[in-house]
């Protein structure tokens, strides 16, 4: 199974200048926060990752080139629009993967090995979505997008929603179905990846995958969060390997 990981933004939620390397790129263990998340979808099982850069591109080429991250085949595409949606840049890879069933990974939610495996081998025909029901454990829960789950399938999703039972963990394995719902919400002005997940619900196309108690992850949006991360790197590797 192929992955994509989009990595186009700016991430400027952590860095005050547009001067900054890329925060995937930001030093975690004997890598960095790209590399980690490489190496467990890699462990995980896939053998072929497609990422989506945009702003100061060179930086991500280079670094993996240079470093030989990993032994799977790496494919770039450029989203030129980095600037807009993030539902874009998903857009872009739909001819890289065929149209055929693929996982989605944000570059800078760090998540277990163990849980990755079990959202690909899933037997499920729907969409799917890893999802956490230790909301109390969440490093930000503000921000986080929060979901709601009627036996396991989501019926609602959104960072703003009050009654919500798992938070999302931003990693995803969609399939065509995806890319059509994509299509019709980038043509009605909506370039979230939220967006067409939102249609996916309304189609009852979204199923949620939840982490085990022992599962940990975390998602490096702000400087606070990357600082926990690294205080709670032991508990992020412990499913890595």
């Amino acid at each position: 199974m192929k992955a994509v990981i989009i990595a186009a933004g700016m991430g400027n939620r952590l860095w005050a200048k547009t001067d900054k390397i890329p925060k995937t790129l930001l030093p975690y263990k004997n890598g960095t926060v790209l590399s980690t998340i490489i190496n467990n979808l890699t462990q995980a099982g896939i053998d072929e990752i497609i990422i989506v850069l945009g702003y100061n591109k060179t930086y991500i080429e280079n670094y993996l080139k240079e470093n030989r991250v990993t032994g799977n085949k790496i494919s770039f595409m450029t989203n030129s629009e980095w600037e807009r949606g993030n539902g874009l840049s998903v857009y872009l890879t739909r001819e890289l993967t065929n149209d055929e069933p693929f996982m989605l990974s944000m570059s800078d939610h760090i998540v277990p090995v163990s849980a990755i495996k079990r959202v690909i081998e899933s037997k499920k025909q729907t969409n799917l979505l890893l999802v956490d029901p230790k909301i109390d454990a969440i490093f930000d829960i503000d921000d986080a997008t929060k979901v709601q789950l009627s036996g396991e399938k989501i019926i609602n999703i959104g960072k703003e929603i009050r009654d919500y039972n798992y938070i999302d963990c931003g990693i995803f394995r969609l399939d065509s179905r995806f890319y059509q719902a994509m299509e019709n919400t980038l043509k009605a002005g909506q370039e979230s990846i939220s967006a067409a997940v939102n249609q996916l619900v309304a189609s009852d196309d979204m199923e949620g995958i939840p982490m085990q108690d022992d599962e940990f992850w975390i998602d490096i949006d702000t400087p606070e969060a990357y600082k926990y991360a690294i205080e709670q790197k032991d508990k992020l590797l412990a499913g890595c390997c």
